[in-house]
């Protein structure tokens, strides 16, 4: 059966099982228990259930109901989890896509990128004081959670009860609800930086590697040389916030390790500041916790005023490799949650409590190291070994907190579905360039097993369920096949809607900077979206505001659609008007077109940031392979329950929260617009 046939089926099947499957939930339902797994495909599921591969999620869907549910548009996560969490889409939480862009930047001539969720909101005046290249900030930018609306767990949390969330995505920082402190507790998610301030920079120590070391995304190659069996490294930290900006420009901190090799034996001994351990070839060290001092001086007695002269992370360590060379693979420093330098929880000392109870854990927003297997840092079995440490540390999380859970809503999520999907959707598709042929299928079934391994946790967590518990099992969207990518600018400049600078090449790789803005119609920046660049909004803006730019974007809308490949195929699905879409979507910050692609295409690596390669359309080889950044009805998310749905029609990610408060008898608030799937009695 075909993919889209498929997915329609499914959502005749939902609608049709809302109408037949009518039935009322009974009144003391007093725990609402979601697990999300991120990026779980209704069709890879639907088949594993049949086959007997997954019997729990057989079970469950016998006790209750199991559909597709719609997802975000754009399906992107931020988007989709944003639209979880407030009962409503961007018309109120205004997140559009994994990236948005400021129109018209401070000191820039071109739109800057930034993450959408979130973003470090600096103090309008910076006030320090200055001895010599030394500093000692008053004040310093503080993150600022951006997605607007009220979180379900709030009205909750109100009503007097509980609500426990980990790892929500779009919920960094975590806020706290006012005046019920001891009933929240929340952990971060997707959008938590590393110690670093990005989102993952991993080291690799190799002879190999040249004397000046290399940078790659999300990650640095370091040289290391051993002599008789001993070598020196240094784990680099965040910048110094004690230097004065003058001062080497910020220079990172730094934190020295040494290692010993056994001369014969797979074994090393790596000593970090007060930590010694020892690793054979193929083990990962625990987390150690590392402390990079700023050196300032007097930093002793500003220690006793309580003045930030060290920060604190911690590292894990990976032994690739002891004989013949030495190859050791260090994690991106994350933010240790025992002294959290920003917050990652609410209340600020849940996530120590945390750790107190499990030990330490990532606190990285994206945890699973896809940049490492995309560089080749990580084999294929390594990077499997690492996700496997994260879902090790999640489940012992999971069953943990859930036991101690009395009442309200728990909310689990797991993004290993979504991030082993990106990685291995290639060897699962026998048409995808990117396939290595050496490989052949040894990791075809790579995940359908983690599935399998989702299936148990959904198992362990029925086995302790009460009489009167609902769980809901949820994923944000599907998946398909990324095989193709379609550089948008480059298709823009191609239609004529984006001019370059007469002076450039047409054969070069160009960004942002070499575009003549004073002759631009529209431009394309993050995963799906198009902005038309209009006067008064974009800083060289060409189209007049309201009518003129609404048929602009009529006009590369349509020509979009007719944008077609090589072989006469149809990259893109659809494409939607934002202000039709999004109404209330805030001006500065909505695209004004959404793109929505077919099946086996998504947007190109440079597009999303405003690059502009030569050619529109490019093979995608990059072993990010799988994607959903397609049309939102390509790629539905599932959601099974232990309990018969009573509503007709679709069911949609909005749905949800007005469902997990109804089950909690708490009301549902005006500005959530989605609807509840169960009533009670």
């Amino acid at each position: 059966m075909r993919r889209r046939d498929f997915l329609k089926m499914m959502l005749a099947s939902t609608a049709a099982g809302c109408i037949s499957g009518c039935s009322r939930v009974a009144y003391g339902n007093r725990r609402v228990i979601v697990l999300a797994f991120d990026g779980m495909d209704p069709l890879i599921v639907r088949g594993l259930m049949q086959i007997g591969r997954m019997p729990n999620f057989s079970r469950l869907a016998a006790s209750g109901s199991f559909s597709s549910i719609a997802t975000s548009d754009p399906p992107q996560t931020p988007v989709a989890f944003s639209n979880i969490i407030s009962g409503a889409d961007a018309n109120l939480h205004q997140i559009f896509d994994f990236i948005h862009r400021e129109a018209n930047p401070k000191n820039q001539g071109v739109p800057r990128p930034y993450f959408s969720t979130s973003d470090i909101r600096l103090p309008e005046t910076e006030r320090a004081l200055s001895v010599g290249g030394w500093r000692l900030p008053l004040n310093s930018g503080t993150p600022e959670l951006l997605r607007i609306g009220t979180a379900f767990w709030n009205p909750i949390v109100h009503r007097n009860q509980r609500a426990s969330v980990f790892y929500v995505p779009s919920n960094y920082p975590p806020k706290a609800v006012e005046g019920h402190g001891d009933q929240f507790t929340s952990i971060s998610g997707m959008g938590t930086p590393d110690l670093t301030g990005g989102y993952g920079e991993f080291t690799i120590f190799s002879p190999d590697v040249p004397k000046e070391g290399r940078i790659v995304r999300g990650g640095s190659f370091v040289r290391l040389l051993l002599v008789n069996h001993r070598g020196n490294g240094e784990i680099s930290g965040p910048a110094d916030p004690m230097r004065a900006p003058s001062a080497d420009n910020h220079p990172p901190l730094k934190v020295a390790f040494q290692i010993v090799r056994d001369s014969q034996a797979k074994v090393v001994k790596i000593e970090i500041q007060s930590h010694i351990v020892l690793l054979n070839e193929g083990e990962w060290s625990q987390w150690l916790p590392i402390h990079f001092e700023s050196g300032v001086p007097g930093s002793a007695i500003l220690g006793a005023l309580q003045a930030p002269t060290a920060i604190s992370g911690m590292v894990r360590f990976y032994i690739k490799q002891v004989h013949p060379k030495l190859e050791l693979y260090a994690s991106p420093v994350n933010i240790d949650p025992q002294r959290p330098v920003t917050p990652i929880s609410s209340p600020p000392d849940a996530a120590a409590k945390l750790a107190e109870q499990h030990g330490r854990y990532y606190t990285i927003g994206i945890p699973e190291d896809t940049n490492a297997l995309q560089s080749g840092a990580l084999t294929e079995d390594q990077f499997l070994s690492q996700t496997e440490c994260v879902r090790e540390e999640r489940v012992e999380q999971l069953h943990r907190s859930l036991a101690e859970f009395d009442r309200g809503c728990f909310f689990f999520y797991f993004g290993e579905t979504d991030l082993i999907s990106h990685m291995f959707w290639r060897d699962r598709d026998s048409g995808h360039p990117g396939r290595v042929a050496s490989q052949g299928d040894r990791y075809a079934n790579v995940i359908d097993n983690l599935y399998i391994k989702m299936d148990e946790i959904v198992g362990q967590t029925m086995d302790v369920l009460r009489d009167d518990d609902t769980l809901i099992v949820l994923s944000d969207h599907g998946f398909t096949s990324f095989r193709r990518a379609v550089n948008l600018n480059t298709a823009l400049r191609d239609l004529g809607f984006l001019t370059l600078k007469k002076s450039e090449e047409s054969g070069a790789e160009l960004d942002f900077l070499n575009v003549d803005w004073d002759r631009t119609r529209a431009y394309a920046m993050g995963l799906n979206s198009i902005f038309i660049n209009v006067r008064g909004r974009e800083k060289n803006g060409t189209v007049a505001p309201g009518v003129e730019q609404q048929a602009m974007a009529e006009k590369v809308a349509a020509s979009l659609l007719e944008l077609r490949d090589a072989d006469g195929a149809q990259p893109i699905w659809s494409v939607t008007i934002g202000a039709e879409r999004f109404p209330q979507g805030n001006p500065l910050i909505a695209p004004d077109l959404i793109v929505g692609y077919a099946d086996n295409y998504r947007v190109g690596w440079n597009t999303a940031l405003g690059g502009i390669p030569n050619a529109v359309f490019e093979d995608n080889m990059n072993r990010w392979s799988g994607d959903h950044c397609v049309a939102a009805e390509l790629v539905p998310g599932i959601l099974l329950m232990n309990q018969k749905r009573h509503v007709d029609g679709p069911i949609r990610l909005v749905d949800v929260a007005p469902t997990i408060l109804t089950l909690l008898d708490v009301p549902v608030p005006e500005e959530m617009h989605g609807r509840p799937m169960l009533v009670r009695v």
